[in-house]
């Protein structure tokens, strides 16, 4: 079973996106339901996903089970599933979760994506119960409220009137079969037995880096402001390698701190940008760029930091460098497959770790959106934003 993208690599995000975009409803038009996808059949998570998001579109119920097939609890039950086996259904062991799992779960032969019925008998399952109206009642009370329909065949009637018990489970098959409109029962996303088993994979939170200052000796005696030009350069340029894209003002005050100061007064901030300057001249490395200097490698591949845990003067709108922001605002993009404009501002608020979208943060990232969409490194797409194709 192909669905296009969705069964690629990253399908399930792509779904992520659709689901969770909708303001106020979500309407879905399919020319099938979920019973129809058969996960043997299909690769990747999206897949899964999709199953299960239609199976809730159709119920109003969201279940996600941990189902994983497993082997048979004796070789009562073995045997009832060769017989359900002959008779031209599908059969799984052990589905379900928890304390809740079937013992035999039959699957629609037309549609071997969904169940039709629960087969219980008295098995393993049966006799770990703590309580008869456990055993008796409450497993059946909660499965049969999720859509199951259930036939149950004790082992001393099997072994006695076992062709009486198989004529008894035919007709609750057929019964079950011709009772299942579309979309209903409910359907567990459960691999086929010869699949290895697998549990709902959810995709793992993009951890990004921690913004990184300086910190080295410089091993020079004096003020600052007073060392040569030149060493000034190696200096700074050091800052750059290790903090760029960084604003001239963070430079100044790195320098400081280097030589043990409090604060960075005027002529430190001075000697600081006087040294950037004379680096550019002289080092084919250092670039800068309204006012924020970076390495030609950082220029092409910009890092993006999470400033979460920064100081305060890193965590102020202006000193968030444009280059940052439009390599934050391609990853929300790449990992979203598309977003909103308003929230690939928050998206990007929360990639370089802010919890809070200012207006002074909003306004600086929205300039920068602006600026992608003009130069058409974005494109907007029916109220999202995209990359180029």
């Amino acid at each position: 079973m192909n669905f296009g993208p969705v069964s690629s690599d990253g399908g399930e995000r792509r779904l992520n996106v659709l689901f969770t975009r909708a303001r106020h409803r979500c309407e879905v038009f399919v020319s099938f339901d979920s019973g129809d996808i058969d996960i043997a059949r299909a690769t990747g998570e999206g897949p899964r996903v999709l199953k299960r998001f239609l199976a809730y579109a159709e119920t109003g119920v969201l279940d996600q089970p941990n189902c994983v097939p497993a082997d048979h609890d004796s070789a009562f039950e073995e045997d009832l599933a060769r017989v359900i086996g002959s008779l031209g259904y599908p059969v799984d062991a052990q589905v379900g979760s928890a304390g809740f799992r079937i013992d035999l779960a039959v699957r629609d032969p037309d549609k071997p994506g969904r169940y039709i019925l629960a087969v219980e008998c008295d098995g393993a399952t049966y006799h770990s119960a703590l309580w008869a109206r456990e055993r008796d009642r409450l497993r059946q009370q909660i499965l049969e409220d999720l859509g199951w329909r259930f036939h149950r065949i004790w082992s001393t009637d099997w072994f006695h009137r076992r062709e009486s018990e198989i004529s008894r489970l035919k007709s609750a098959l057929e019964s079950a079969r011709a009772a299942a409109p579309p979309g209903k029962p409910r359907t567990v996303s459960a691999p086929a037995l010869e699949e290895p088993a697998r549990p709902p994979v959810a995709a793992p939170p993009v951890q990004r880096p921690s913004y990184q200052m300086a910190r080295f000796a410089v091993g020079l005696p004096g003020e600052p402001h007073e060392i040569p030009v030149a060493q000034m350069a190696d200096i700074v340029g050091r800052i750059v390698e290790i903090e760029g894209p960084i604003h001239a003002e963070e430079v100044g005050r790195r320098v400081a701190s280097l030589f043990g100061k409090d604060r960075a007064g005027s002529r430190i901030a001075a000697a600081a940008l006087e040294g950037l300057r004379y680096g550019r001249k002289n080092m084919s490395t250092l670039r800068e760029n309204e006012g924020f200097w970076f390495t030609n490698a950082q220029g092409e591949r910009c890092p993006v930091r999470d400033r979460s845990t920064a100081v305060g003067s890193l965590q102020k709108a202006d000193m968030l460098p444009p280059l940052e922001i439009r390599a934050a605002a391609m990853q929300a993009v790449k990992e979203n497959g598309g977003i909103g404009r308003d929230d690939i501002t928050v998206a990007i608020t929360r990639i370089l770790g802010f919890q809070r979208t200012g207006p002074e943060l909003r306004a600086r990232i929205d300039s920068v959106i602006l600026r992608l969409l003009k130069d058409d490194n974005l494109q907007e797409e029916d109220g999202s934003l995209r990359a180029p194709r």
